[in-house]
């Protein structure tokens, strides 16, 4: 046994039920509220946070979050550091003020260039550990089989199984490069559902023979790549477990991950007030599963839709109470508790992702070679899908330009609180801006104007340009529909004079059967919005 482990089986030994149960959840607090959380590291001995971009929104903020909090952590009797972690992952981001975010997974592979994905991910961990943030929830491993999944979309690398896998090898590369955890989510797969884990319990029905073949194939090269962390997902398999979904599951945490797979890292579930959850299970005895079933971290990140009926912070520590209870009256046994506290602590010790920064370095965020490599990525992911009369590039100097969204459904992005895009400004604007700072000559067409643009004769032969748009933000529906009704009316009556970009996925193109231009940045993040921009008016 080497100096590490004694060290952690000493401090096991000295620790009490309530002080070992706290270090195995993750858990999230509303806003600027800092004093809860130290709260819930003194009296309740917590082990790790899930920070939003709610809980600071620049790099200064977030450095001098981590420094209170792992202060904190430092005078408890386990004084071992905090794991702090963020969904930086590209579509979904943090620090959304001062860090770069990329395009996203989409548009990765989309670029299809697994050197350009590996430095995104490492540019992701040098910017979140410049401020002492040290677990990614990233990348997304799963696989967009369903192209009418509503919550990963953009988050995924594709729809095909072995880009995707390749993909997600060069990003947990790139994440250990940047000195941060990695954790690979959703396990075993949530591309092939049609509902948002947000929401309600998907169930996919796939045997573990076909999982191999397809879902699992990523996680299994994450697994090989040293990926640290699992993060399960709150959906039935009940070809392989018809009781329980896979986070509860010890068949599928057990059974599939840890003997079939291999996997020896840390299982870390998905957040357990989402409502597949919450509509499904008592919070307490949910938590009490799942450590049961083989999880390792309990994860309670404060959904908005949770914090909205007030009572968050009693469900959190209601939670941690049943799970101290469960091990005092043996429904849990204590060694299990011990081996998952093990585990976790030989990683706190010992990855370099904890070493933690005494100063904030400026240099190492939004510097000139992040926003020149977020560029590239978004450039090199654009797509021409359909040109069927060479409208692309653009032959005409001046065109229409029309946004197909909902004015109203597009502040709903900017309001989004925590979890999401978190951008500061609409990707139409970004578009339109970049259009004006370089001098193109566009006609727009504001939405409540379509109509009007639809029945006037407009017989100047000039290119019509429609931008869709599409977010995956928990809970929340984009108005995809309504933009395809708008898209189909004005190709019906425009014909081969109608040119659509996408600022999302490809996936409504099946809508199109009559579109004959069809240009796609697999993304809605502002970098794709510039450089779609700069192809609009003939820039590189």
């Amino acid at each position: 046994m080497n100096n590490i482990n004694k060290r952690i089986k000493t401090l096991i030994g000295q620790l009490s039920i309530s002080e070992k149960v706290g270090q195995l959840f993750m858990l999230a607090y509303t806003g600027k509220d800092l004093e809860y959380a130290k709260t819930l590291i003194r009296d309740f001995n917590v082990g790790g946070f899930y920070i939003s971009n709610d809980n600071a929104d620049n790099h200064q903020a977030a450095f001098e979050l981590c420094q209170s909090l792992n202060f904190e952590a430092q005078k408890r009797v386990c004084d071992a550091p905090l794991l702090l972690g963020v969904d930086q992952e590209g579509s979904w981001s943090v620090l959304s003020k001062t860090s770069v975010t990329g395009p996203g997974n989409l548009a990765l592979g989309a670029a299809d260039n697994v050197a350009l994905t590996q430095s995104v991910y490492k540019m992701f961990a040098t910017e979140m550990a410049a401020v002492g943030y040290n677990t990614v929830l990233g990348p997304c491993a799963d696989v967009n089989s369903n192209p009418l999944n509503p919550i990963i979309g953009v988050r995924a690398f594709g729809e095909e199984v072995q880009p995707v896998t390749k993909h997600v090898s060069a990003a947990v590369k790139g994440l250990r490069q940047g000195n941060v955890m990695s954790a690979a989510k959703h396990f075993p797969g949530h591309g092939d559902t049609a509902e948002d884990t947000h929401r309600q319990l998907p169930s996919v029905d796939k045997s573990l023979k076909q999982l191999l073949k397809e879902d699992l194939v990523p996680f299994k090269a994450a697994i090989e790549q040293g990926v640290d962390i699992m993060m399960t997902a709150h959906i039935l398999y009940p070809q392989i477990d018809a009781e329980y979904p896979a986070t509860l599951s010890s068949k599928i945490l057990q059974g599939v991950l840890r003997k079939k797979l291999g996997f020896k890292g840390i299982i870390l579930t998905d957040s357990m007030n989402m409502w597949a959850m919450r509509k499904n299970y008592d919070p307490a005895q949910a938590a009490v599963m799942a450590f049961k079933a083989g999880a390792n971290i309990v994860m309670l990140s404060e959904e908005y839709y949770e914090n909205s009926l007030g009572d968050y912070k009693q469900k959190q520590q209601a939670t941690i109470a049943g799970v101290i209870k469960a091990v005092e009256n043996g429904e849990i046994e204590e060694s299990v508790i011990d081996e998952s506290l093990a585990l976790v602590l030989s990683y706190k010790y010992q990855s370099a992702a904890f070493a933690g920064v005494s100063e904030l370095d400026p240099k190492a965020y939004a510097n000139e070679q992040h926003l020149q490599l977020a560029y590239d990525s978004a450039y090199s992911a654009i797509k021409v899908l359909r040109n069927e009369r060479e409208q692309w590039p653009l032959q005409r100097q001046k065109y229409y330009l029309i946004p197909t969204s909902n004015p109203e459904m597009q502040q709903q992005i900017l309001q989004c609180r925590g979890i999401g895009p978190n951008d500061e400004r609409l990707v139409i604007d970004v578009l339109t801006d970049q259009l004006n700072i370089l001098k193109s000559h566009y006609k727009l067409v504001d939405y409540e104007f379509i109509n009007h643009f639809l029945e006037s004769d407009n017989n100047d032969d000039l290119p019509i340009v429609l931008i869709t748009e599409n977010y995956p933000i928990a809970g929340y529906d984009h108005d995809v529909d309504e933009q395809a009704v708008i898209v189909n009316k004005l190709v019906e009556k425009y014909a081969d004079r109608v040119i659509v970009i996408a600022l999302r996925s490809a996936y409504e193109l099946e809508q199109y059967p009559k579109l004959q231009t069809y240009v796609c940045g697999f993304s809605s993040r502002p970098v794709s919005a510039v450089a779609i921009a700069n192809m609009l008016a003939g820039k590189r």
